[in-house]
């Protein structure tokens, strides 16, 4: 769990939580052992040959972690099999990966209780190094989550879905380099990354940048982080090419709407005094924001923390449905 402090001398003992356990506000109440098996084959993604011995690891995921939890190795036909003992529970997913050079390579993500796919398959690229951070790809995703802290400051949260590069594996020839970077919005302070996506540790800021330091699997990575920022205006620099961009704002009321539009609330818990906005097809350059009309609502620390979770199990669906089949 991790936790940052807010900004400034009159808040430098104050320390919140970023990701309380989600669970325990989202999670349904458990039910019987289900016993569900996965049956899978790893691929090499170029020619769809079987990988003999590979090593599979068996990943359960909830909003606030990723863990191991079983481990084998393939036949000499690149077979493998889990057995899967959870209550149905639409909140954690379980996904089969193999690690070749240092990337990761997924298998279709389940949730606990559902049957996999019959045909479960993992496909496995080789790792090509580029000398610089990758700029071309777009984003699939940005998710923010905006909240007034103290002393006119606002706490946001973000998380960030990057495409890959179709048919490669990147990475760095020096490890300084980072593989992907982004502008972050002026005047923003304590910056922290997140848990549920990439190692936190593989994320940092620099320059006005958070910077990732990880191989770029084709299927991309996803990227969340934290910092302060004052407010009231809160305006988000669009770097690459995004798809959709999303800003769910706790405990607050907005005016000057700059490239959003007011969107239902769903999925969120009962009785949260949240506001969504949403912006699709940003072309690179363009700026999104919105001005933050009340400021001292009192901070809701679980609550955020809940959204966040939201968006990384959304954004992990998404990555589910493109890691399915080899991209080529």
């Amino acid at each position: 769990m991790i936790g940052i402090p807010l900004p400034g001398p009159r808040l430098r003992n104050s320390r919140r939580s970023w990701i309380p356990v989600f669970l325990t506000v989202v999670a349904g109440s458990a039910g019987p052992l289900t016993g569900q098996e996965i049956l899978g084959t790893v691929f090499t993604a170029t020619d769809s040959a079987v990988v003999p011995e590979a090593m599979v690891r068996l990943h359960r995921i909830t909003s606030i972690s990723g863990q191991v939890v079983d481990s084998t190795r393939a036949d000499a036909a690149g077979r493998f099999r889990f057995t899967i003992e959870e209550a149905e529970n639409p909140e954690v997913l379980y996904a089969a990966a193999v690690t070749r050079g240092g990337v990761s390579y997924f298998g279709p993500i389940i949730h606990a209780g559902m049957d996999p796919p019959g045909d479960y398959a993992i496909y496995v690229y080789e790792v090509e190094s580029v000398d610089e951070p990758v700029t071309g790809n777009p984003v699939r995703l940005r998710h923010v989550v905006v909240s007034p802290a103290a002393s006119g400051l606002l706490q946001v949260g973000e998380v960030v879905d990057v495409e890959g590069t179709p048919g490669r594996a990147l990475r760095t020839t020096d490890r300084s380099i980072p593989v992907w970077s982004m502008a972050l919005p002026r005047g923003f302070q304590a910056f922290e990354p997140i848990e549920g996506g990439i190692p936190p540790e593989s994320i940092s800021e620099a320059a006005g940048r958070v910077e990732a330091r990880t191989p770029l699997p084709p299927q991309g990575v996803r990227i969340a982080f934290g910092y302060f920022i004052e407010g009231p205006d809160l305006d988000f620099p669009v770097e690459y090419a995004t798809e959709r961009f999303e800003i769910i704002l706790v405990a607050a009321e907005e005016s000057d709407l700059r490239g959003l539009t007011p969107a239902e609330v769903s999925e969120l818990p009962p009785g949260a005094d949240v506001r969504r906005f949403v912006a699709s097809d940003l072309p690179p350059g363009s700026t999104v924001g919105l001005t933050i009309a009340s400021e001292s609502v009192a901070w809701t620390p679980v609550l955020i923390s809940a959204l966040i979770g939201v968006a990384l199990l959304g954004a992990a669906a998404v990555s589910a449905r493109r890691a399915r089949q080899p991209t080529t």
